[in-house]
């Protein structure tokens, strides 16, 4: 997120993220593990009954939970000030206080134990929900509270359970119960209730606000594998299997130069490396939560080393982030299949990295490839956008071309008919570092220009090229970004209003 932002404040939110297309994948999953992981997700009661009792959906009663006892094949555990039964077929999770199925079952039940503070009420304000309350043996209080999903194909989850312990102590813990049969959870949430109780001298979970300590990513090896074919990317190098080969496919690729990405000759595992912008900020803009804390692995040169991993529909999605000390960020990002030998796979790729020369600096923007322009063609005409540095960004247009109430967060827009040009202000200090991929020209009257150029996408799904230009002067920033149909006749119109662009006034 810190390098969308990042990426947000260099260039305008453009239309190149389609946020539903790059979420269908996961957001089934993501929505009910996030209302329990992050223990602020909206419950509402379902079949509850004021008092301390619960009524199951087969008619029996679940009374005070005052001896606690263990159904037969359930784990008991002690954990973050409370000890209770883990449901058979959970396993521990990286995940500090997590219980979850093991990663070659993609069901999505799990049992999460987490501190609960103010930030995350079992009651979210203004939603209605009533708690029930229950005793729970030790703990000064207890109350939970159900919800049930079977109705909605957005949830991969039927049932999500939360009962939130008030210990002696003052101190409130959470256990949540995410499962995705309905009728099965409620049952097994029941029996969960029934064997809490408090314990003041469990294995305390870290401090979500502490700070992370990087985990060693269990079966690294460094080094390449027979076979494999060595490459490299802006000074990362790496190997990949014999058979992989450039991925094309993938539509948007903007800023371009930014990112290289291959993929196994049947589409299984793909690898993709791009330059970062945000580097300069790491560790601070990438640290883990200490209750997911991230891994590393040892990379000679390397003063940032951590990877993250995402698994969602059978497919493991990983992240590192490498900065070569003094030099340049990479991102790189691995999709393997989710089992045994696709997690094999991700970290045969990981331990093939090393920097070459090139990692070792960092090109400033005068050190960027000029940009080549082209000439104003007859017939255009001049425009002008107030306001920028004290002053005027003044650039030409095709005659027909027509200026037009600008979009939300756009300062100034014009158009043809399968063109658009914008302009909006920046933050400062969007050029105090080079972008990781792009081009300088000297505009008249800026202090410092940077022009990046690439395939993208438009909100309703069209591909389009995108062109844009940050210009800045003293403490003020503008930013010109220019759509057009996919081709070279995109990019030479592109190439002519950058010719044309001046700032003037002072």
């Amino acid at each position: 997120m810190t390098e969308l932002q990042h990426a947000a404040d260099r260039v305008e939110p453009v239309a190149a993220l389609d946020g539903a297309a790059m979420g269908r994948r996961a957001v089934r999953r993501v929505r009910a593990r996030r209302a329990a992981l992050t223990g602020v997700g909206a419950l509402a009661a379902v079949g509850t009954v004021a008092g301390v009792w619960q009524v199951t959906s087969t008619g029996g009663v679940v009374g005070p939970a005052s001896s606690p006892d263990v159904p037969d094949g359930w784990t008991p555990v002690a954990v973050g000030g409370v000890r209770l039964a883990v449901p058979p077929g959970l396993e521990p999770s990286r995940r500090a206080g997590v219980w979850e199925q093991g990663p070659d079952d993609d069901g999505g039940d799990f049992v999460q134990v987490q501190p609960a503070g103010a930030d995350a009420p079992l009651v979210p304000p203004g939603s209605g929900l009533t708690p029930v309350d229950v005793r729970v043996p030790g703990a000064e209080s207890a109350r939970y509270v159900v919800e049930e999903h079977g109705d909605d194909p957005t949830f991969a989850q039927d049932f999500l359970g939360r009962l939130q312990v008030t210990l002696e102590s003052g101190d409130v813990v959470q256990v949540s119960l995410v499962w995705v049969d309905g009728g099965e959870g409620e049952e097994i949430f029941a029996d969960l209730v029934a064997s809490v109780s408090a314990d003041e001298d469990s294995a305390p979970l870290p401090d979500p606000d502490g700070e992370a300590e990087l985990q060693p990513l269990d079966g690294f090896a460094a080094g390449v594998p027979a076979g494999w074919e060595e490459t490299s990317f802006a000074g990362l190098e790496y190997a990949l299997p014999r058979g992989w080969a450039a991925d094309e496919s993938v539509a948007d690729a903007f800023p371009a130069g930014e990112r290289s990405r291959s993929a196994s000759a049947d589409g299984s595992a793909a690898m993709t490396v791009a330059l970062s912008d945000g580097f300069a900020r790491w560790p601070e803009s990438i640290a883990s939560s200490p209750l997911d804390p991230a891994s590393t692995f040892p990379l000679d040169g390397a003063d940032v080393v951590q990877v993250e991993t995402m698994t969602a529909d059978g497919v493991d999605s990983t992240t590192a982030h490498v900065r070569r000390e003094g030099g340049r960020g990479y991102i790189v990002t691995l999709e393997t299949p989710g089992d045994a030998d696709g997690r094999a796979l991700t970290r045969q790729l990981l331990g093939t990295l090393g920097f070459s020369a090139e990692a070792a600096t960092v090109p400033g923007p005068e050190d960027l490839p000029e940009f080549q322009t082209t000439a104003v063609p007859d017939g255009w005409r001049a425009a002008t956008v107030g306001g920028v540095g004290g002053g005027a960004l003044r650039l030409a247009l095709p005659g027909s071309w027509s200026e037009g109430p600008p979009p939300d967060g756009v300062d100034w827009a014009a158009s043809g008919p399968d063109e658009t040009v914008t302009v909006m202000a920046a933050a400062g200090d969007v050029l105090d570092t080079a972008p990781a991929a792009g081009y300088r020209y000297d505009v008249p009257g800026a202090d410092a220009v940077a022009l990046q150029v690439g395939d993208d996408t438009t909100e309703n799904g069209q591909p389009c090229f995108l062109g844009t230009v940050e210009l800045r002067r003293g403490d003020d920033a503008v930013v010109l970004s220019y759509y057009g149909p996919r081709g070279e006749a995109s990019h030479e119109r592109f190439a002519s209003i950058v010719r044309s662009l001046r700032l003037s006034g002072s």
